[in-house]
């Protein structure tokens, strides 16, 4: 199975055919739709065995695939995961698989999906719960008592220490809040470690799954305030704080010195420094020591040893820089590992994703622009292709991807990317496609929609504008309560830079955006420029004053972001809009309500302005089905190839 090489990883990957440069292959809408085949691989700690969820067929459920690494076809086996859907899988051990599943059913007529969790033996091949519910199931019907056995609920952590237990929560009931419990994989006996109550909003767990940090909203201040105790015996103590008004940046991430506990870990900013760092937090005097930091820009995270002998030993830091997220390695095995990897696969990122405990066989996930993802096994300097992500997706129909660097009219540099149709000459229509959040990034990489538009023959521009978030503290807070405003014309000077570079012609521009990019899509329909030729907008903001609390994913974030959010209102200027829109929203939307786009199509349609409208039933913020991809992928190329006059 393993190709032989001489000297390096890089020499071996020399031997694996690289395809032949060809104009664009046209890829069906419905491949589109049909995304991330393979998901959620693992290696088990003894490198015998992997585990992964795939998709056999068209619009199938992900169905749990096993096979040994040392003859991956003769070895496959599917298991049957009793009517329940798998999301995600992980070893526990060498021989417990831990697999997070969802019950699908309905309340009201509506789908509600319930989180479940099990692990599999891959020995005796019997599953156990990992949630047991207290209602009883009927012990005369067997798909029931399996169901009921499952409880609600999902797994937290795995815990380092303690190679037989997770860490998992449970609901009782749908609307409660979690207790947690630390669970044996492998019989399904449980210690309970905390009962949720009504003060915090959520926990953080030491190695040994102890609950040791917590966050709670406070109104009056404005600002999420993080706790953590020495141990589970001791009272909370507030080490930090997230403040709405100073903005300065602090977030738990764990506690990882089992000789020193209290010290806890935390990314936060201090003042006069623009980026983030990562520091030990003294939980009883809060002082702090900088473990990593950059001057430009923001650390994010610890990156965690991918051996599981190893616990929860941090081997580096994760920083984002103007292209995306970077790693920075300080154990010296690892670090020279991933540069040997990265050697092998120059223009790609690599991510280590496990090592063997004997370091015999390392798991890498590779991917690019002009890489869906794809998984390879290494050992002893041998390298083999396991699989890729969407094997139906040829790498010759992507597109390359560059990083644009502006100046704003205003004077701020501002960052983004342009996806450039393969082997085609520009000029090229182009569509701005400005990310959601807005306290978010994009970063340069695979990008499922602006190479499905680049394989239509558009380039694609998506910008960090201004109020993204992991380009320093005064880039976020830039765009506080500009909505609309300069975060708007961040949009519009990255694409006369294009213009200026060549990349898109002036006289066939669009633009598409989803949730605030939606936002941002309402905006640009009632500027008074008429920069795009058309506009289609997905589950968008149109009127800013209906946002019950911002969009950020949790209460206590949405209340935070809440009193950034003002500016440019376009339901205000919908008598503004002369060029076709295409809208997309789901009836079943809680974080956009639908009545955004209805209303703006109701206005648009009084008007007899020239407006298509999608309305997909039971799909909440974003499409995640093939079905509700195939409501309106077809619809936005249609829109593009017709309304747009490129």
């Amino acid at each position: 199975m393993f190709q032989r090489v001489i000297g390096t990883i890089a020499g071996a990957l020399c031997l694996l055919s690289a395809p032949a440069i060809a104009q664009p292959e046209p890829v069906p809408v419905e491949v589109w739709a049909d995304t991330n085949q393979v998901q959620s691989l693992d290696m088990a700690p003894d490198a015998e065995r992997i585990a992964m969820l795939m998709r056999r067929d068209r619009a199938a459920d992900p169905e749990l695939i096993i096979f040994d690494t040392d003859d991956i076809q003769g070895s496959i086996q599917a298991i049957q995961t009793e009517g329940l859907i798998p999301q995600s899988v992980f070893w526990a051990n060498d021989t417990h698989i831990v697999v997070e599943l969802i019950l699908e059913t309905e309340d009201g007529g509506r789908p509600v999906y319930l989180p479940r969790t099990a692990s599999y033996n891959v020995k005796t091949k019997k599953w156990q719960s990992l949630v047991r519910t207290t209602n009883r199931p009927n012990p005369r019907d067997p798909m029931q008592e399996f169901m009921g056995s499952l409880g609600i609920g999902e797994v937290v952590a795995s815990l380092p220490d303690e190679k037989n237990k997770v860490l998992v929560s449970h609901t009782e009931d749908p609307g409660e809040s979690p207790n947690y419990y630390i669970t044996d994989v492998r019989n399904g006996n449980r210690d309970r470690v905390l009962r949720s109550g009504e003060r915090f909003s959520s926990f953080t767990f030491d190695r040994a799954g102890q609950p040791r940090g917590a966050e709670e909203y406070d109104a009056a201040r404005n600002r999420i305030v993080t706790y953590a105790r020495i141990s589970p015996d001791d009272d909370w103590k507030e080490i930090g704080a997230l403040n709405a008004d100073s903005r300065d940046v602090f977030s738990l991430v764990g506690f990882f010195n089992p000789g020193r506990p209290e010290l806890a870990t935390v990314v936060a900013n201090e003042p006069g420094r623009d980026a983030t760092a990562i520091y030990d937090v003294d939980i009883r005097t809060g002082e702090r020591e900088m473990l990593f930091g950059t001057e430009r820009y923001d650390a994010v995270g610890v990156i965690r040893s991918p051996r599981l002998s190893d616990g929860a030993k941090i081997v580096g830091y994760w920083y984002s820089d103007l292209e995306g997220t970077k790693p920075y390695y300080i154990d010296e095995y690892f670090g020279s590992l991933h540069a040997s990897i990265e050697a092998a696969f120059p223009g790609k990122d690599v991510s280590i994703r496990r090592v063997s405990d004997d370091n015999s066989t390392t798991l890498i996930y590779v991917t690019s622009p002009q890489d869906p993802g794809s998984w390879y096994l290494i050992k002893d300097n041998k390298v083999a292709p396991v699989i890729t992500r969407n094997p139906e997706i040829p790498e010759e129909a992507l597109s390359p991807q560059e990083l644009v660097t502006y100046t704003a009219r205003d004077g701020m540099e501002i960052s983004g990317y342009v996806t450039i149709p393969r082997d085609m000459e520009g000029p090229f229509p182009t569509i701005a496609m400005p990310h959601g959040g807005p306290w978010v990034r994009d970063e340069k990489g695979y990008d499922e929609w602006a190479q499905m538009l680049a394989n239509k023959g558009y380039a694609v521009f998506q910008p960090n504008y201004r109020g993204s978030r992991g380009l320093g503290k005064k880039h976020w807070i830039a765009g506080d309560n500009q909505w609309g405003l300069s975060m708007q014309d961040d949009v519009e000077d990255g694409i006369s830079k294009l213009v200026e570079m060549g990349v898109a012609d002036p006289d066939k521009l669009g633009f598409f955006g989803w949730s605030y990019g939606g936002y941002s899509a309402f905006a640009a329909a009632t500027r008074d420029n008429d920069m795009f030729n058309c506009i289609a907008a997905g589950a968008g903001v149109s009127d800013i004053s209906r946002i019950r609390g911002g969009l950020a994913g949790s209460r206590f974030l949405r209340e935070f972001q809440k009193p950034t959010i003002s500016g440019v209102n376009p339901i205000e200027h919908t008598d503004k809009v002369t060029v076709p829109m295409l809208l997309i929203h789901g009836d079943y939307d809680t974080t956009v309500p639908v009545e955004h786009s209805r209303r703006w199509v109701s206005r648009l349609e009084d008007m007899g302005a020239d407006v298509k409208y999608v309305e997909i039933e039971d799909m909440t913020h974003s499409p995640f089905w093939y079905e509700q991809n195939m409501q309106w992928l077809p619809e936005l190329f249609e829109f593009f190839d017709t309304k747009c006059g490129f």
